[in-house]
């Protein structure tokens, strides 16, 4: 088969360097937009950016007397340093009276620690590796094991919660059993066939199941702080009087300009490489102040559009208030592509006056029949109300709520109602008999 040279005519959408630009504009939010013009200015020299009064640095801080302090003073004063979890051990450790050798190989057991708080290597390879031979490397596990919280240093899920069946007062033998003989029958939860199995009562097991329920399959998590998240809202949808007002929060963001006289003069004076450097910069900062001015009329338009649709939910804050809307409906009302929309609402907060909501909260796609007026929460709320109606003692499955809900006219898979009734916080069938037994 030979070789040829063939022309071929074909359409390719390429994005220009403007438009690139644009969209990453549009993506970012309130902080990371800031971030992202102090970047461009340090690259154009032509940029001219001056920080805003309301810098985010103010939230922390008191332009006042030295004697005076603001709340935020006081808060960011005694919020707590985030200490890493292995940290803490390492303390608990170390003001315990042991031999060097045994508190430096139980040490380096820290150390390799998940961030689950589990050890998933071998004790003794990571010992014959670091630390001095002589040291049993069990007696150093031992050591990592006692250590609070109760689980830490399991190298499985069974032996962490078994090592936290052991620290409790009222130990239960028979919990233990079901955890590393019986674990197979969690997936079927038939305790009826186990207890006559067994030779036990099946309250016994009852009990044994609820008390494995209440134990932490990450031990480390009660002392594992995660440091303070601070989010500025991008949009403020507030009622004032008898109605709702929006207003963009940009006024902490910096303030862009070009220098037009510097570009003027070192035009008429530069050779023509830097004449064209400069026309190269003033492309970029024009593209930059027109990215900035096309995601304000975006997002202005686009917080309007959600006010109106979900003017419900602003005036009542309940979640079973918001309407179906999807991100197809609002570009088609805005005349804009859907990935516009989509960009627009990534990572945008909105100040309500029930709290900081993301912005894609408010996009709920329909559910059911009648796919006009019902939305996801509502579906939850009516799951909610059919499970409080219901008998404990016989509690509804998933595939019955399903049915119910399809006689009312709500079309819903028994996999859906799953879904639902988990993000409510609501037990299986076998979870909430468990707790009507108790």
């Amino acid at each position: 088969m030979g070789l040829a040279l063939v022309q071929r005519q074909a359409l390719k959408l390429k994005m220009t360097p403007a438009l690139y630009q644009s969209v990453a504009v549009l993506q970012c939010n309130n902080e990371e937009l800031a971030h992202l013009i102090r970047e461009k200015a340090l690259e154009n020299p032509l940029l001219n950016v001056a920080d805003s009064d309301f810098h985010r640095d103010d939230l922390f801080s008191f332009k006042g007397s030295s004697m005076t302090k603001s709340t935020s003073d006081v808060i960011a004063e005694t919020t707590a340093q985030s200490i890493d979890f292995r940290e803490r051990l390492h303390r608990e450790l170390h003001q315990m009276r042991l031999e060097p050798s045994c508190i430096e190989a139980t040490d380096l057991l820290i150390d390799s620690l998940s961030d689950n708080g589990y050890l998933d290597e071998a004790p003794d390879a990571i010992l014959g590796q670091f630390a001095n031979s002589d040291v049993d490397p069990q007696q150093a596990l031992d050591l990592l094991q006692s250590l609070d919280p109760a689980g830490v240093g399991a190298r499985s899920l069974i032996e962490c919660l078994c090592l936290q069946l052991r620290r409790l007062e009222s130990r239960s033998p028979l919990a233990e059993t079901l955890l590393t003989d019986y674990r197979d029958c969690f997936l079927s939860g038939d305790w009826s066939e186990l207890a006559e199995q067994m030779g036990v009562a099946e309250a016994e097991i009852d009990a044994a199941v609820a008390q494995i329920r209440k134990l932490n399959p990450n031990p480390v998590a009660s002392i594992q702080e995660d440091p303070p998240q601070y989010i500025i809202p991008d949009v403020t949808i507030v009622q004032k009087g008898d109605r709702l007002v929006c207003e963009l929060e940009d006024q902490y963001l910096p303030t862009v300009s070009i220098n037009n006289d510097d570009y003027q003069m070192y035009l008429q004076a530069s050779d023509k490489e830097t004449k064209r450097y400069l026309r190269e910069k003033m492309d970029e900062a024009d593209a930059l102040i027109s990215g900035l001015s096309r995601r304000k009329q975006t997002m202005m338009q686009l917080a309007e559009l959600v006010m109106q649709r979900q003017e419900a939910y602003f005036n009542t804050g309940e979640r079973t208030s918001l309407r179906p809307f999807t991100m197809k409906q609002a570009a088609e009302q805005l005349a804009v592509h859907e990935s516009t929309i989509s960009r627009a609402a990534a990572g945008k907060y909105v100040q309500t006056n029930y709290g900081m909501v993301p912005m894609r909260q408010f996009f709920i796609r329909a559910v059911g029949k009648n796919q006009t007026k019902l939305s996801a929460y509502q579906i939850q709320d009516e799951i909610k109300k059919l499970i409080n109606q219901e008998d404990p003692r016989r509690p509804l499955s998933d595939q019955i709520i399903a049915g119910i809900l399809d006689q009312s006219g709500i079309t819903c898979s028994r996999r859906a109602v799953a879904k639902y009734r988990q993000l409510c916080g609501i037990g299986s069938t076998i979870e909430r008999r468990a707790v009507a037994r108790a």
